[in-house]
């Protein structure tokens, strides 16, 4: 599956979104099976930022995290939280945590946490949702992309759970590498707020992400960015929230498969 390399001529003609489509779902395929991200050491800052409705700053969580493969799987050790050190309390969990992974034990993952990552996978039901176009192509990172736009295929799409109330609203970008058919960057945002039960429980009026994978060598392609907010009141309180990490620093520990 590999389309390496460095100067391969991108088509002048753009490529239908078919074409497009076909072309990124098998790239995901094959990258499945290169467990790539394990195959890197880097660093990660995240930060999550919680504001009242007057935009006034309530709580900020900040953390720092070296991410390291243990026995092939990515593994990320936390060393800094809010600007602080680790606490011999919280040194000793992460000691006991990164002992447990080199031992071969899996974290536990909580119910709502599997039962999230579920609900928002690409699956062709939720493609089935929109309308897409490849409107043209623009330069990421300085490589050639062919862009994407994407819409809600219909005002009145089913709702058979809370997340479809948000999906159904949402439109954004895309931007796939011309050469090795890799996504990018994706953005999106909501285009109309979403009512909670009519509005008793809440008002979702802000929703949005943006995702940025860096290629770090032909054939690797990692996240490096996550920006993510979203605003409106619950019950009575209106709130902002605001979510971002950065990945910096990566070095080759692994060789590629």
């Amino acid at each position: 599956m590999p389309a390496c390399g460095g100067a391969a001529a991108v088509p002048a003609v753009a490529p239908t979104f078919e074409q497009l489509a076909s072309n990124v779902v098998a790239r995901s395929r094959w990258e499945r099976t290169q467990n790539t991200t394990a195959q890197f050491t880097f660093k990660k800052l995240r930060v999550f930022e919680e504001f009242d409705g007057k935009d006034k700053l309530e709580e900020r969580k900040q953390s720092r995290q070296e991410w390291l493969p243990i026995n092939g799987v990515p593994f990320a050790r936390l060393v800094e939280r809010n600007g602080q050190p680790l606490t011999d309390k919280e040194r000793k969990l992460e000691e006991e945590r990164e002992a447990a992974a080199r031992a071969g034990k899996k974290p536990a993952r909580s119910p709502e946490a599997s039962k999230r990552d579920k609900e928002w996978q690409f699956t062709d039901e939720m493609l089935a949702r929109y309308t897409f176009k490849v409107v043209g192509q623009e330069v990421v990172r300085g490589r050639p992309a062919w862009v994407v736009e994407f819409t809600p295929r219909r005002a009145d799409l089913p709702v058979n759970k809370l997340t479809d109330r948000v999906a159904n609203k949402v439109a954004g970008k895309a931007w796939v590498d011309a050469e090795e058919w890799e996504l990018a960057r994706l953005q999106f945002w909501l285009t109309d707020e979403v009512t909670l039960i009519g509005g008793v429980v809440g008002v979702l009026r802000k929703f949005g992400m943006t995702l940025e994978r860096t290629r770090m060598e032909p054939n690797a392609w990692l996240p490096t960015l996550v920006d993510f907010e979203m605003g409106g009141r619950e019950l009575l309180t209106n709130k902002r929230v605001h979510y971002r990490e950065e990945a910096t620093g990566f070095k080759r520990v692994a060789p590629a498969k």
